[in-house]
């Protein structure tokens, strides 16, 4: 963790940190205290619950800016959705609705595309931490991907790793051959092209809806982390990990509308980059053990594991890219924006490797040599 807290930190110091004097309107304006911060009230807008995992790194983060401004800065948080539909958070951040929060970039393809980056590459690494590290690696050589945000109106302060999917059924699945034909709750541009390609018929369905629709029969299976599996109970209608590493993902980022991000002064800025670096680690930390407890009460509520093998991910790799190259895909929208996808993408696979990372699949294709 302290190497991530050291790529942090030089991430943030090359991120331009805005000279505004302060003068937004409502709270943000008051009078400096002897803590050397404004006193003020952020609105926050979480995804979920606050007791799930996935408001786990929002909460860390809101009590270290609080705490660390000796009480002069609270939040009013509204939690699970509660001021607009999940996939509108980048939408209620940018308009002001709310002056920070999850944005998570699985529901944002067309507005973040370079961010989508962390979904289109199979069999990425299932270390959160790593996948952590590897996008602010990719970010710190290419500062576009914070530009991204800006163009929303909003300012990204922290890259999260999540827990990596799995594949959970009600049968168990030893096999990729047996998914075919297999109807399994999913979502994302990426993944449902990857699971077509082995015949995997993909439903969707919200998290709080998987219970019913797995129990119901409109679904076998789920694609889900860990951590939603535990909090909804669904071992209670599916018994079966598949364990199949396509990898963890930098789905969520903690985003500040810019308006709101501009009106703060220097001190307050560094703040609330200091606070989500901080709240990072300790998330990814946190979350480590939390993996090993989940793994733990789904063993206990009779959940049975498997492995994928090398020569299922191989193979499910290639035909996966031979069915949808989602990494070239991901290139083309990547130039239509306007940025060198190419040369992004060549980073991209460098940098995991340089982490000591193998990929599932031939990258010559895609790398630069340089």
């Amino acid at each position: 963790m302290k190497k991530l807290l050291s790529v942090v930190c030089c991430v943030a110091l090359t991120v331009t940190m805005l000279t505004a004097c302060g003068s937004g309107s409502g709270e943000n304006a008051g009078n400096v205290s002897g803590s050397n911060y404004p006193k003020m009230t952020i609105v926050c807008a979480g995804l979920d619950r606050a007791d799930t995992a996935k408001a786990h790194d929002l909460e860390i983060f809101m009590n270290l800016v609080t705490k660390k401004s000796g009480g002069q800065i609270t939040f009013k948080k509204y939690w699970n959705a509660s001021l607009g539909k999940a996939p509108t958070n980048l939408d209620i951040i940018r308009n002001g609705i709310a002056d920070v929060g999850t944005v998570c970039t699985l529901y944002t393809p067309s507005q973040l595309p370079l961010s989508q980056i962390t979904y289109c590459v199979p069999f990425a690494p299932d270390d959160p931490t790593l996948a952590a590290q590897l996008m602010y690696e990719v970010a710190k050589k290419h500062p576009e991907f914070y530009r991204e945000y800006e163009k929303n109106n909003v300012v990204n302060v922290a890259w999260k790793g999540n827990e990596p999917y799995k594949l959970y059924s009600k049968k168990p699945i030893t096999s990729i051959d047996q998914l075919k034909g297999t109807k399994i709750t999913m979502g994302g541009v990426y993944y449902i092209p990857w699971f077509q390609s082995i015949g995997t018929v993909p439903v969707t369905a919200a998290a709080s809806e998987l219970y019913q629709t797995v129990k119901t029969g409109v679904a076998k299976g789920s694609f889900v982390y860990d951590s939603i599996f535990c909090d909804f109970k669904l071992y209670e209608v599916m018994k079966y990990d598949y364990r199949i590493s396509l990898g963890a993902r930098n789905c969520d980022t903690i985003c500040f509308n810019k308006d709101r991000w501009d009106s703060f002064d220097k001190n307050t800025q560094k703040l609330m980059r200091d606070c989500a670096t901080e709240a990072m680690n300790e998330f990814q930390d946190w979350q480590d053990k939390e993996m090993v407890g989940w793994e733990k009460e789904m063993k206990t509520n009779g959940v049975k594991f498997t492995d994928i093998t090398t020569s299922d991910k191989r193979k499910f790799a290639k035909k996966a890219l031979d069915y949808n190259d989602t990494l070239e895909s991901w290139i083309k929208d990547a130039n239509a924006a306007g940025y060198n996808g190419k040369q992004i993408m060549s980073d991209y696979l460098k940098g995991g490797e340089k982490l000591g990372y193998k990929w599932s699949f031939d990258t010559s294709k895609y790398i630069i040599d340089k």
